[in-house]
C-alpha cells in the first residue's frame, strides 16, 4: 500500500481504518474476472462439444458473480452498508444452488444416471435446446472487441504463467484505481443503500443480457 504522505495529491477524504489493502482487492477484483473468463469458457465449450447443458453453467454461474459485486461495494462504501452482508450471502446460496442445477444437467447429459432414480431428472432436464452447429463457425468470423469473458481465446497463445501473470497486473492496476480513486469521491462514505444497489444490479443485469444476446446472436461480443 501507499501510505498517504506518499500520494503526489491529496485526496478529497482520508482513508477509513478500515479500508481494504491493496491485496485484498486484488483478490477481490481478480475473483470477479475470473468467474467472466470461466463464464466465457463454459459458453465456448458448449459450441466446440455440441452439448448446450455447458451454457447453462454461464447462467448458473451469474448469482455467484453478482455475490462477488455485492462483496467488493460493500468494500467500496468502507463496510458502512450492513444489509449488503445477507445480500451477498443470499445469492451465493442461490448460486450454489443453479450452479449444482446445471452441472447435474451436464452430468445427466453425458450419460451419467442419478442413483436416487428418474424422478428429478426429468424436471431438470426440462429444458432442451437444439444444437447450433454453425456458431463456431459463425463466432471465429466476429470482429467485435474482446470482453474479460473472452480473455481464455484472447491469451490463447499464452502459458499459464504468462496468463496469470497478465491476469494479475491487469487486476492490480485496477485495485489501485479503485483503492485511492475512490477518496475523490463523495458517495462511499454517504452510505446510500440506493447507490450500492445499482454498482450491484446494473452490471449484473448487463451480463446477463450479454448472454442473453449470444444465445440470439453468436457474433455479439457483449461490452464487458
Amino acid at each position: 500500500d501507499i501510505s498517504p504522505s506518499h500520494l503526489p495529491w491529496t485526496p478529497t477524504h482520508p482513508e477509513p481504518e478500515n479500508a481494504l489493502t491493496i491485496a485484498c482487492w486484488i483478490i477481490h477484483i481478480t475473483s470477479l474476472v475470473e468467474f467472466l473468463v470461466a463464464m466465457g469458457f463454459c459458453w465456448r465449450w458448449a459450441d466446440l462439444a455440441g452439448n448446450p447443458k455447458w451454457k447453462g453453467l454461464t447462467w448458473g454461474l451469474l448469482p455467484l458473480h453478482t455475490s462477488g459485486i455485492t462483496a467488493c461495494t460493500y468494500h467500496l462504501f468502507y463496510n458502512s452498508i450492513a444489509v449488503l452482508v445477507p445480500l451477498q450471502a443470499a445469492l451465493t446460496c442461490v448460486g450454489n444452488v443453479t450452479a449444482m442445477v446445471a452441472a447435474y444437467r451436464i452430468a445427466v447429459s453425458n450419460g451419467w444416471s442419478a442413483p436416487w432414480g428418474e424422478g428429478l431428472p426429468s424436471f431438470l432436464n426440462g429444458w432442451e435446446k437444439d444444437v447450433d452447429t454453425n456458431i463456431v463457425e459463425t463466432r471465429e468470423d466476429s470482429q467485435s472487441l474482446v470482453g474479460f469473458e473472452d480473455l481464455g481465446d484472447a491469451l490463447a497463445e499464452d502459458n499459464d504463467y504468462t496468463f496469470i501473470i497478465k491476469l494479475f497486473a491487469g487486476c492490480a492496476v485496477a485495485s489501485y484505481v479503485v483503492k485511492y480513486g475512490e477518496v475523490w469521491f463523495d458517495f462511499p462514505f454517504r452510505s446510500e443503500l440506493d447507490v450500492a444497489l445499482a454498482f450491484i444490479f446494473i452490471p449484473s443485469l448487463l451480463n446477463a443480457y450479454k448472454w442473453k444476446k449470444r444465445s440470439q446472436d453468436p457474433t455479439f461480443e457483449g461490452w464487458f
